[in-house]
């Protein structure tokens, strides 16, 4: 991304901890962007102790842009920037204040989400608005397609935000707290499918967990991951769990007010595979239980 009339002095980035098989640590897409554009890069193990701060401070920035960084700024460091701390938010804020707004619009079923450019607040997600984006929802979306579309989103915010910005901060406006929602960090048994829920709520936590956790049920205690899913809706049902059809198409599975249908899994120590693929090498029958 190119900003005109930017000059951006420094990327701060959380510590690099993942590893290949080798041992070796591997560097997040910032830190590669940082490096391969020759910027300033910072790493520090805690951005509001003493001596990070005085770099800081050096630097004298008059933004600080805070992206997706996970790690919460002190008043202290928030009031450096001489001219504020901004932070783009993956919803149309009040809506989503929290850590996975982008997950939550779809397992909500949202039609529509977003993305924010608020002055960064000491408290969560609360600073005034001053841009805003929309973004529709597919309904055959998941996560990463949705989660392409914020950074773009977010791309755009920051290129008008800095064609102006005097126009800009001068028209922020407060968040209406009446009408906030609030989403929390993903776990990883949020992902756990219960088919006494409705059909079309266990197809949206496919869509929204499927980079992270993934939709996970149970099959003769085998763990099954599932990657892609449809849903049908008919009458209610009190055999939740139960197959009533199998084919190469999918697995229908009876739930509250419809069919959760698997298209895509993974069990247990396998690959991940379509149903086409996974019936080749599985044996599951008409009346079985998924759990």
């Amino acid at each position: 991304m190119e900003l005109d009339n930017v000059n951006l002095n420094g990327v701060i980035a959380p510590i690099d901890t993942k590893k290949d098989r080798k041992g070796n640590i591997i560097n997040s897409p910032v830190v590669e962007i940082a490096l391969d554009k020759h910027l300033n890069l910072f790493q520090p193990e805690s951005i509001n102790k003493d001596d990070f701060y005085n770099t800081l401070l050096d630097l004298a920035p008059d933004f600080l842009i805070i992206v997706a960084y996970g790690k919460i700024l002190n008043k202290r460091t928030l009031s450096l920037p001489k001219i504020m701390p901004l932070n783009i938010h993956g919803s149309l804020l009040p809506i989503l204040r929290g850590a996975s707004p982008v997950e939550h619009a779809l397992l909500y079923g949202f039609e529509k989400s977003g993305t924010t450019l608020q002055k960064m607040d000491i408290k969560l997600d609360e600073g005034d608005i001053i841009l805003q984006h929309e973004v529709s929802i597919d309904k055959n979306w998941q996560f990463n397609d949705l989660y392409d579309k914020i950074k773009e989103s977010g791309v755009y915010l920051l290129k008008e935000f800095f064609k102006d910005t005097d126009k800009y901060i001068s028209s922020m406006i407060k968040q209406d707290d009446s009408l906030a929602t609030y989403c929390s960090k993903i776990k990883k048994e949020d992902g756990r499918l219960d088919f006494s829920k409705d059909a079309i709520s266990l197809h949206n936590m496919t869509r929204a967990f499927v980079r992270w956790p993934t939709a996970y049920c149970f099959y003769k205690n085998i763990s099954i991951k599932v990657f892609n899913s449809e849903y049908i809706c008919k009458s209610n049902s009190s055999n939740f769990g139960k197959i009533v059809d199998i084919n190469n198409n999918g697995i229908y599975i009876e739930a509250l007010n419809g069919l959760y249908v698997i298209k895509e899994l993974q069990r247990e120590g396998k690959k991940r595979q379509t149903v086409k693929e996974f019936l080749c090498g599985n044996k599951l029958a008409v009346g079985e239980y998924f759990n």
